[in-house]
């Protein structure tokens, strides 16, 4: 697919970095619904860009890869939300047309998710400074409740230019690698590292939930999965 035929006008630009913003406040800060979760959010970029079946393989992928990573307590895990969407819409504009492509949609939502996590960390720092003096909130219930707003609208705007930021660039990763030539050993390469990947991220995160469980057995059942997911695509 030339450059010059990717489906990225400026407003859908702008749309998508502002889905960005209400999947990443979805994530924590307020709602909650799970339409930050990766396939729902993949599933959204593609079907802006064209391709809802195209996004939605990418959001499942990068679902797989998030199962060892369980979003509660003290656990480190990947803003999925932006990350999802960048993904899916990164996929749908490529034209969706080859495994290499699908890989490198699948590397950048991985990649984004974690930058969007230090972002979140950078949020949460400024959340202990906007509730730094609890005896002058609890003078006065307005205080804490507009400090909570302001919390939310922070976390809005950090999906925001996150998606803005790095929308534009992962289109245009994901676009050249889909018309770099790439021989048939280097797709088998490409399947290869998907399949391992993300068998392995099935069987750690099943013996995490189920520890008593074999982990060949997890690992195996993750790359019979990913296999049937990628089984006919060109």
């Amino acid at each position: 697919m030339p450059l010059t035929d990717i489906a990225l006008t400026p407003a859908m630009w702008a749309l998508v970095a502002a889905l960005g913003g209400l999947l990443a406040v979805d994530g924590v800060s307020m709602s909650q619904v799970m339409v930050s979760r990766p396939i729902v959010s993949a599933t959204v970029g593609g079907a802006l860009l064209g391709d809802a079946a195209g996004g939605m393989l990418v959001g499942a992928l990068l679902e797989l890869l998030t199962m060892r990573h369980p979003p509660y307590g003290a656990a480190s895990y990947p803003d999925t939300g932006p990350a999802g969407l960048i993904a899916g819409s990164a996929y749908a504009a490529s034209g969706a047309a080859s495994i290499e492509t699908l890989v490198a949609a699948v590397l950048v939502g991985w990649v984004i998710g974690w930058m969007g996590a230090y972002t979140g960390y950078m949020r949460r720092r400024v959340n202990e400074r906007l509730l730094a003096r609890p005896e002058w909130l609890a003078a006065d219930s307005r205080r804490l409740e507009r400090r909570h707003r302001a919390a939310i609208a922070i976390d809005g705007m950090r999906g925001v230019f996150l998606t803005g930021g790095l929308l534009v660039p992962s289109v245009l990763l994901v676009t050249v690698v889909g018309v770099v030539p790439v021989g048939e050993i280097g797709t088998a390469l490409g399947a290869g590292a998907v399949v391992l990947a993300l068998a392995a991220s099935i069987g750690s995160g099943a013996r995490t939930t189920a520890p008593d469980a074999r982990a060949w057995a997890m690992v195996l059942l993750g790359a019979l999965l990913v296999l049937a997911a990628l089984w006919g695509r060109p």
